[in-house]
């Protein structure tokens, strides 16, 4: 049987539709929902959806404690990986068991290949063998003739454009564990009253506190525009002086 494994089910749902040579059958494992058909080349096929990550990388249980772990160590601390969806990891790993080659059609973007690698990943835990029997489907549309030519011209996981999403992955929580922790132990605002900081909201709010404090200054100046109306029978203009605005 060939596996593949889509970003989220809507995706696995048209897939399932464009490859089949007849109409896919739906079934589930732990609630997750996969379809299996047979393509138009006679080859027994599974595919399921995920829900975009399925794990995620956090700090070790030992570096849980705000009050007793100093924001600094966060920096050089372990990484580990864990479910976000553990059902579905599941689900996948209980279709795995019973593939013979794996096809990764997460979406065709930094995130997909870093997201298709965490598949492969779950894949192989169960069933060692996809490590050498595993292609990427690219496609940027679900479209027939999109997905078609791609599953006709499977392609190789890019592994450093994967490490690439997993490297903004590790410096997001690192980045923001560390100084989230730190700000909040630094103003006392611990528990539900936290102070977040993180990669991008932070500078997106220095952006929109920039922006207050020009409103908040602004002062209207009077100012006057010299337009004369022109016109020759029923058409009409307005012409504006070149200057647009004068001040004084």
């Amino acid at each position: 049987m060939r596996l593949i494994i889509t970003e989220k089910n809507n995706v696995a749902v048209k897939i399932a539709e464009i490859l089949a040579a007849g109409k896919p059958k739906q079934a589930s494992f732990l609630k997750v929902p996969y379809y299996i058909f047979v393509d138009r080349e006679g080859i027994d096929t599974a595919v399921i959806g995920l829900k975009g990550h399925v794990m995620q990388v956090e700090f070790p249980p030992e570096y849980a404690d705000w009050q007793k772990v100093n924001p600094a160590d966060l920096i050089s601390a372990p990484l580990v990986k864990g479910a976000t969806a553990k059902s579905v990891v599941r689900a996948v790993k209980k279709l795995a068991e019973e593939a013979d080659s794996l096809v990764i059609a997460t979406d065709y973007d930094r995130e997909g290949e870093l997201i298709g690698l965490e598949a492969l990943e779950l894949a192989a835990e169960a069933n060692g063998r996809l490590e050498r029997n595993v292609r990427r489907a690219r496609f940027s549309a679900l479209t027939s003739t999109e997905v078609t030519r791609a599953f006709a011209h499977l392609d190789h996981l890019s592994h450093p454009l994967a490490h690439a999403g997993e490297a903004r992955q590790d410096i997001d929580l690192i980045w923001g564990a560390t100084l989230t922790r730190f700000v909040s132990l630094s103003t006392r605002r611990l528990g539900s009253q936290f102070l977040s900081v993180g990669r991008v909201q932070t500078p997106t709010l220095g952006l929109i506190v920039e922006r207050e404090k020009e409103r908040r200054a602004f002062v209207p100046v009077p100012y006057w525009v010299v337009s004369v109306d022109l016109g020759v029978g029923p058409e009409r203009v307005t012409a504006v002086h070149k200057e647009e605005r004068f001040l004084d």
